[in-house]
C-alpha cells in the first residue's frame, strides 16, 4: 500500500473563501484515518485534493514521499468510494466492478480473477449477473467496495459511504469496512459526519471544524482528551455538559451559579493560574457517580438497555448524567451527584482551550 503526506495543505476557492487551512498529516502505510467533522467543515474538500479531484491551492501533497500535488487524479492510483454508489444503471455487476480494469484494457483473465476474489470477499458472487436496480442499498454499497478493491490501489478514499443508508444497514457495513481493512491491510482514509463510525473504525481521527483542523488523535485520545471546547462537544454521545463558572476560595473549590464543589489536589495545581477566573466545566455523562453534595432533580429517564440516561435539573443547570446498568428514578426525584475528578475536564472561557 502506501503512505500519505500533506504539509500544509490549503484550498482557497474564488472569491477568497477559504475551505481548507493548513492541513498537515503524516498518514502511515495500512493506517485507518477518519475525517470527521460537522457539514461544510472542510473534510470532503480535504479528501477531493488527496484524490486530485479539486486542486491545492497551497502546501504539497506526497505518496510514497513522491510529490503528486500537480498530478492528474487518474495517475495517483487511488480509489474512491462516493456516497451515492455512483454505479453504472446499464451494466451488470460484474461489468460495473470490472470497468476500471477493462478501460486500462488489462487482460480478461486477470479482470476475471480479480473480480471474483473481490466477489468472494465481500459476498457478491450470486449477484453478478444482476443489474444495480435489483439489489439492496447495502449490496450496492459492497459492489462500490468492490470496484475499489478490483485496482488494488495504493489508498482507498470514502467519502461518507453509508449515509444513505439505513441504521441497521450502517452498522453492517461499518463492520464489513472494519474488516475489509484488516484483511486488505490498507491505507483508508474515510470522510464522515457520524463520529459513531469515527470512533469505531479509525486508528487515527482528524477532527474538523470552519476548515480547521482542531485535534488529530486515536479514538482514546480524541474522545478522553479532548483539546478544546469543540472537539469534546462533537465527540460523545450524549454530549458532554459544559457549566460556566468560576475558580474561588484560593483556587480551592469551582462554583457556578447552581451548584459547587471542593476541587482535589491535582484540579488545584491545574487551576492555579484561574483563581478568580471564569472557566468552563465539561463532564461526560459517565463521569458522575451517586452520592456527594450536588443534588439533582430527575426530570426524565432514558433505559437503553445496558445504561440509563437521567435528564437532571441542578436549579437552573441541566445536567445530562448516564450511569451502567437498568436503574429506576421515578421523575421529580432528588439523586445526589458527585464528580469523578480524574475525568472531567476544564477550559478557558475566552479561548474554548482545554486548560493543561
Amino acid at each position: 500500500m502506501a503512505t500519505l503526506k500533506l504539509d500544509h495543505v490549503k484550498k482557497i476557492y474564488d472569491g477568497g473563501v477559504v475551505a481548507v487551512h493548513d492541513f498537515d498529516i503524516d498518514i502511515k502505510d495500512g493506517e485507518f484515518i477518519v475525517i470527521v467533522g460537522p457539514s461544510g467543515c472542510g473534510k470532503s474538500t480535504t479528501l477531493r485534493m488527496i484524490a486530485g479531484l479539486e486542486e491545492i491551492t497551497e502546501g504539497h501533497a506526497y505518496v510514497d514521499e513522491k510529490e503528486v500535488t500537480n498530478l492528474a487524479s487518474k495517475d495517483r492510483d487511488m480509489a474512491m468510494v462516493f456516497q451515492n454508489y455512483a454505479l453504472y444503471a446499464h451494466m451488470t455487476i460484474y461489468q460495473n466492478m470490472a470497468f476500471s480494469l477493462t478501460l486500462r484494457k488489462t487482460d480478461k483473465i486477470e479482470i476475471h480473477k480479480k473480480v471474483m476474489a473481490a466477489a468472494e470477499i465481500l459476498n457478491l458472487k450470486d449477484q453478478l449477473n444482476k443489474k444495480p436496480k435489483q439489489l439492496s442499498g447495502g449490496q450496492r454499497q459492497r459492489v462500490a467496495l468492490g470496484r475499489a478493491i478490483v485496482r488494488t490501489p495504493k489508498i482507498f478514499l470514502f467519502d461518507e459511504p453509508l449515509s444513505n443508508l439505513d441504521a441497521k444497514l450502517r452498522v453492517t457495513m461499518r463492520r464489513e469496512i472494519k474488516l475489509l481493512h484488516q484483511r486488505l491491510n490498507a491505507t483508508m482514509i474515510y470522510v464522515t459526519h457520524d463520529q459513531i463510525e469515527a470512533l469505531t473504525l479509525a486508528d487515527r481521527i482528524v477532527v474538523m471544524s470552519m476548515g480547521h483542523v482542531q485535534q488529530i488523535g486515536s479514538p482514546l485520545e480524541i474522545y478522553s482528551d479532548p483539546n478544546n471546547k469543540f472537539v469534546a462537544s462533537f465527540i460523545g454521545n450524549p454530549p458532554m455538559n459544559f457549566i460556566d463558572g468560576k475558580i474561588i476560595s484560593d483556587g480551592k473549590k469551582f462554583e457556578c451559579d447552581d451548584f459547587s464543589f471542593e476541587l482535589d489536589e491535582k484540579r488545584k495545581a491545574l487551576l492555579k493560574d484561574y483563581v478568580g477566573k471564569n472557566v468552563i466545566l465539561g463532564v461526560r455523562p459517565e463521569h458522575f457517580q451517586e452520592g456527594g453534595d450536588i443534588d439533582a432533580v430527575v426530570t426524565m429517564s432514558e433505559h437503553m438497555g445496558a445504561s440509563t440516561l437521567f435528564h437532571c435539573d441542578v436549579q437552573n443547570t441541566h445536567l445530562n448524567v448516564k450511569f451502567e446498568g437498568w436503574i429506576d428514578h421515578a421523575d421529580n426525584e432528588i439523586i445526589k451527584l458527585s464528580l469523578k475528578q480524574d475525568l472531567i475536564c476544564f477550559f478557558d472561557s475566552e479561548t474554548e482551550n482545554r486548560i493543561r
